[in-house]
């Protein structure tokens, strides 16, 4: 074969093996194009609800939701009260992932009352995202999650056979059957496990020690939902057992000095009532508010502990405590008596912190006994029997 058709031999299969070549690599570039258009890309629902809050039975319902991937295909089934599974509608996203279904009539769904379950998905129901409606015969509206939750209750302060009572509540009154309880409450704490009334009387065991402080729950359950809440008890200590010191031996008598000119007699001042007090109104009804009222009690208290006292602050003289706060019911009242008159250390504490009293018998409630007249040799001189010096006389024959 001659040179020249050689070579135009070697050209025709060169060329043909390059269009050859052309022709499979196109055929696999329309052949991976084909398998993109064919595996979808998955998606997932992220937002789904009802375009109002609620719809009517005569309206027309219209769900709403976004994906995480523009132009995606989502399919919405429903649930009904009976469950019943059956398909709703279809819709797809937008560019911005946002979608909306078509308007459909509520009658057409909502028939049986009660709860029906709507999910929006893309590929797989269990990949989806579910929303919960209730319809009552009239209207749709979304199910209202309550949550159990006691309402906030303040500590209390109250003293020895002084009884505290408050109600726990829930904030949620749409809640029923909720069940009230203590949990590691003082002895003789009740609460009443259906309205949530608390009472508690502490007893005079706390009475002679210092301020007790009682830290406990109170719970509510309703099925398994369970809420509590922490309160603090304070009870005030009642009285001070009065202490009795070594009596001081007396040092020797000093001889006193040439006596004082006195200075002019300093005249008290006015009290001075507290700020809060209105003169417009009685007195007395502060006090009425002080002995009655835990939390205004607290209140005077905290912000008025210059005052000795309520009656003080307002300007009132503060009546007697008959009996006074250290005596103990359950002794012999007479007891007292006698160690005020054989103990003089005990005589010398009374008189100095209860000089306000008449007498022991008074401070501790009792009725001062009639001693009758006095005894030979004394003669009573303004309420005292006082000894009368005897004059001697010589019988009359020694005059002879």
């Amino acid at each position: 074969m001659p040179e020249t058709g050689k070579n135009y031999a070697h050209f025709l299969k060169i060329n043909f093996l390059t269009n050859n070549m052309q022709v499979k690599l196109a055929g696999i570039g329309i052949l991976s194009l084909f398998l993109v258009m064919l595996v979808p890309v998955y998606a997932e629902v992220t937002e789904f609800s009802i375009e109002k809050s609620f719809y009517t039975i005569d309206e027309r319902i219209v769900f709403v939701g976004s994906t995480d991937q523009k132009n995606t295909m989502i399919n919405v089934v429903l649930e009904n009260p009976n469950e019943k599974e059956s398909y709703f509608i279809g819709a797809r996203s937008n560019s911005e992932g946002v979608f909306e279904t078509t308007p459909k009539n509520v009658s057409d769904f909502f028939s049986v009352i009660g709860t029906y379950q709507f999910t929006a998905f893309t590929i797989q129901k269990d990949d989806g995202m579910s929303l919960v409606l209730e319809f009552d015969g009239s209207r749709v509206l979304e199910e209202v999650i309550a949550v159990l939750q006691l309402n906030s209750i303040e500590d209390k302060i109250t003293e020895v056979e002084k009884t505290i009572t408050f109600t726990a509540s829930i904030t949620d009154n749409s809640i029923t059957n909720e069940v009230y309880s203590l949990e590691n409450a003082p002895i003789g704490a009740t609460i009443d496990s259906t309205t949530g009334k608390f009472v508690w009387t502490p007893s005079k065991s706390y009475g002679n020690i210092e301020d007790v402080i009682y830290n406990f729950d109170i719970i509510v359950n309703v099925g398994n939902s369970e809420d509590r809440e922490n309160i603090s008890i304070i009870i005030k200590k009642a009285y001070d057992q009065p202490v009795i010191s070594e009596p001081v031996v007396a040092s020797e008598p000093v001889v006193a000095s040439e006596p004082v000119v006195a200075s002019e007699p300093v005249v008290a001042s006015e009290p001075v009532v507290a700020s809060f007090v209105d003169s417009t109104k009685d007195p007395q009804s502060y006090v009425d508010r002080y002995n009655n009222e835990p939390t205004y009690k607290e209140w005077f208290d905290e912000n008025y502990s210059q005052y000795s006292s309520i009656y003080e602050a307002i300007g009132l003289e503060e009546p007697l405590q008959i009996p006074v706060p250290f005596v103990d019911s359950t002794k012999d009242p007479q007891s007292y008596v006698d160690r005020y008159n054989n103990e003089p250390t005990y005589k010398e504490w009374f008189d100095e912190n209860y000089s306000q009293y008449s007498s022991i018998y008074e401070a501790i409630g009792l009725e001062e006994p009639e001693f009758g007249i006095c005894g030979e040799g004394t003669k009573l001189i303004d309420g005292v029997c006082t000894i009368i010096e005897k004059t001697f006389q010589k019988p009359w024959w020694q005059f002879w």
